[in-house]
């Protein structure tokens, strides 16, 4: 499960975006598009739950970890956007395993804007990845090694402008990676994004 106070910080910084959307932005359309793309870049922080089961050499582990994103996409409308990113899984670790992951994704996502400032939506992708995995095997010592693949990951969320230029979401994704591992990856996280 998700760090309680990480979750809740994660939703204070959802609900204190939404007041000042209404108070700086109540007179502009962060959906409106006018028949033009729009290009946009962010930046985010999360929190994600770990669980690992290396049937390989019989260890298994659950535990949460942050992680960092940014990334780049192109909004061809209200609904549809393609987003080009990096994500940096802090390293997830218990008494005796150690994981560290990062890697880049390519997703669309599907928006249904509520209203003139809110959108919800779903996302879905191709994540390449890579993967420093340590354990520690009784009567063997420590063992260590390097992965790298390439799966589907799935998400949704709810996003919402603070001005004409400046976008806030909230967002859960879920990775479900190579089976020589079998790693389950759920991340909460909140972004903040400029539109050009």
């Amino acid at each position: 499960m998700f760090n309680r106070f990480s979750v809740s910080s994660i939703s204070l910084a959802l609900i204190l975006g939404a007041s000042s959307a209404s108070v700086l932005a109540a007179d502009s359309n962060y959906f409106d598009f006018n028949g033009e793309p729009k290009v946009y870049t962010g930046i985010g922080y999360g929190q994600y739950s770990f669980q690992w089961d290396d049937k390989e050499n019989d260890t298994s582990f659950d535990d949460d970890a942050s992680m960092l994103k940014a990334y780049v996409g192109t909004a061809l409308n209200e609904y549809f956007s393609v987003e080009l990113a990096y994500q940096n899984f802090d390293e997830a670790s218990d008494i005796d395993s150690n994981a560290e992951l990062d890697g880049v994704s390519l997703a669309a996502r599907f928006s249904a804007p509520l209203n003139e400032r809110f959108a919800l939506y779903a996302k879905g992708g191709w994540l390449e990845w890579n993967a420093d995995i340590y354990a520690t095997i009784p009567d063997v010592g420590r063992i260590g090694r390097e992965l790298d693949g390439g799966d589907w990951f799935y998400g949704a969320g709810i996003a919402f402008g603070v001005t004409q230029n400046v976008n806030m979401r909230l967002e859960y994704e879920r990775y479900e990676l190579d089976d020589r591992i079998d790693p389950n990856m759920d991340v909460a996280s909140v972004s903040v994004e400029y539109v050009f």
